[in-house]
């Protein structure tokens, strides 16, 4: 992975930097979440940079039921895929504790930014 969107991805998830990890957003960019909390008749949406911002800080550092602050130990990405048009990855995240969160995510690029990102989510129980 030399470079690209995936390379970015990497990166910023290595380094725990959200703010970078946002910058891959456009500014207008949505995210799309289906998982065991948000189901495909009612996903969680989220649009804009800003607000991306804001739920991945809390997507990656809170415990989604609890609310517990929480340390991301690990973060990987596997079988990623990138064109001109999009991208499709797994993301996979270890915390202290030793519960995974793995998500699946299938992008399309706007101008070299992902302008809609729908990801599928599972965590540990």
């Amino acid at each position: 992975m030399s470079g690209g969107l995936l390379a970015e991805i990497t990166r910023a998830l290595k380094g725990k930097d959200i703010e970078a990890l946002s910058r891959i957003y456009a500014d207008d960019a949505v995210i799309e979440e289906v998982s065991g909390r948000h189901p495909p008749a009612h996903p969680n949406v989220t649009t804009g940079r800003q607000a991306i911002l804001e739920r991945l800080q809390e997507d990656l550092f809170r415990d989604p039921v609890s609310g517990w602050a929480r340390q991301l130990d690990a973060a990987e990405i596997l079988d990623g895929i990138e064109t001109d048009d999009g991208l499709a990855f797994t993301e996979v995240r270890v915390y202290a504790a030793g519960d995974r969160v793995v998500a699946q995510h299938l992008a399309r690029k706007r101008n070299g930014l992902i302008g809609h990102d729908r990801v599928v989510v599972a965590w540990d129980a």
